[in-house]
């Protein structure tokens, strides 16, 4: 007998096979449910997941944490979907916000964020979200995510205000064409990946000043405007989970010292916390 534990962001999905014999690790696309229907994403888990497990393997248990999962409606998107694949497994679906408190804090309280593709956060008590500051999406919020400076850096290079050295750079590197960014953002079907896939230029010239202020301005937006209103927000450790965070940790601590707040630790994949937090 086996548990299923998955980690959905609005890129990729990492799952993990944990039974007797150890733990098998499988990647599939993101599922998150505001992009795809209950059949797409029953689509990607029979034929990205389901047909590389073992002969004979029984899933009983299934964990699926997952962007987007944060109605009954779009979680019983997910649960039709993994029904399907998994009949006879008992279902767990949460929102990615529980899967971050768990691996962060385990059953501790504190402050845990998200910044990924997209940004999120919330205040656990141990035990489940008691307080949570809605993120808004890639188009009204999500400071200091790839999204958020995907859009920045995409802005500033139609309004002239990249340093002539950077606008260069990027046009060499990345497709500035109008009409293609256009028809992604009107036709496109994961318009937040896309802009965020833009952010990646920022991490490969994170030391040049003027990247460095953008960086900072975000990941400042991000804890003014949200981490800093939670209820007491300083007597709690401020944790991270996602690739953006990881990469820019040290600036990431000096803003949080220099408001008062707390850091705990850093995580750029959760999945291997869940795994512990699964077996306690």
């Amino acid at each position: 007998m086996s548990i299923l534990i998955a980690d959905s962001g609005a890129t990729k999905t990492e799952w993990c096979v944990k039974s007797a014999d150890g733990n098998k690790i499988y990647k599939t696309e993101g599922l998150n449910p505001y992009y795809h229907t209950t059949q797409s994403i029953k689509d990607v888990v029979e034929n990205e997941l389901r047909a590389k497990l073992d002969d004979g393997i029984e899933i009983t248990d299934v964990h699926f944490y997952g962007a987007g999962c944060d109605s009954e409606e779009k979680k019983e998107r997910v649960d039709a979907a993994l029904t399907y694949n998994f009949p006879d497994a008992t279902l767990h679906i949460y929102h990615d916000l529980l899967g971050a408190a768990r691996a962060c804090f385990f059953n501790e309280p504190g402050i845990a964020c998200i910044l990924g593709t997209g940004s999120n956060s919330c205040l656990y008590d141990g035990e489940k979200i008691i307080e949570h500051i809605p993120s808004l999406a890639f188009i009204l919020g999500d400071e200091g995510s790839a999204g958020y400076f995907g859009k920045k850096l995409i802005n500033q290079y139609y309004r002239f205000e990249l340093p002539d050295n950077l606008r260069k750079d990027l046009e060499e590197n990345y497709n500035m064409d109008l009409d293609h960014i256009t028809k992604e953002l009107y036709d496109g079907s994961q318009k937040s990946r896309f802009i965020a896939s833009y952010a990646s230029f920022l991490g490969e010239h994170e030391d040049h000043p003027h990247i460095k202020e953008m960086l900072y301005e975000g990941f400042e937006n991000f804890i003014t405007r949200i981490v800093m209103k939670y209820t007491n927000a300083s007597d709690y450790e401020v944790c991270f989970i996602g690739s953006v965070a990881h990469g820019h940790k040290d600036m990431i601590n000096g803003i949080l010292e220099k408001h008062g707040m707390k850091s705990g630790r850093y995580i750029s994949k959760p999945m291997k916390r869940l795994i512990e937090f699964h077996s306690l």
